[in-house]
């Protein structure tokens, strides 16, 4: 995220007494058993990490990797949703055969929030192989998108203007 002409990485950034990762990393350990944190490089503090070896930022990069190192069926949230809900993700489960993988979208968009069956990993290679990288045209093509209704729970964010809109409620 830009602020002020400087870059900062917003899984950093204050949230709640405390870094929006790690507020994030809080309530996904009382959803699930074991928590992930596919990166570029550990954070400070202690968590599972999968660190990626690329420096290429892409969603579908940390995806594939984690599929291909932990070979299960997995769900992927991104550290600026803070507001997801059980509920959703919960949404992504019941419709887990559908398809390799599911995702969350409105009429008007797609979320990240997925899950994803190891039959996605090859799927995914062969779109960044073969140079796509737009999300949201991959998940159309080899997912299958649960209906949601647009709500604050589905806000990234991704400028400094959604943060700070964030933290005030």
């Amino acid at each position: 995220m830009q602020v002020g002409g400087k870059q900062f990485d917003k899984a950093l950034l204050p949230f709640k007494d405390t870094t929006l990762l790690e507020f994030q990393h809080a309530k996904l350990k009382q959803w699930f058993q074991e928590v992930y944190l596919s990166c570029k490089q550990p954070y400070p503090f202690k968590a599972r990490h999968l660190i990626e070896a690329t420096s290429h930022f892409n969603p579908l990069v940390g995806m594939a990797h984690a599929l291909s190192a932990l070979q299960t069926p997995l769900i992927f949230i991104p550290v600026d949703m803070p507001f997801i809900t059980q509920e959703s993700l919960l949404k992504l489960y019941d419709n887990r055969f559908k398809a390799p993988l599911i995702y969350l979208k409105s009429p008007k968009t797609f979320y990240l929030p997925s899950l994803c069956q190891p039959s996605a990993l090859d799927l995914l290679q062969e779109a960044l192989d073969g140079g796509q990288e737009k999300v949201g045209a991959v998940f159309a093509k080899i997912g299958f998108g649960v209906e949601v209704i647009e709500s604050k729970e589905f806000c990234n964010l991704n400028t400094y203007n959604d943060y700070t809109e964030a933290l005030n409620g």
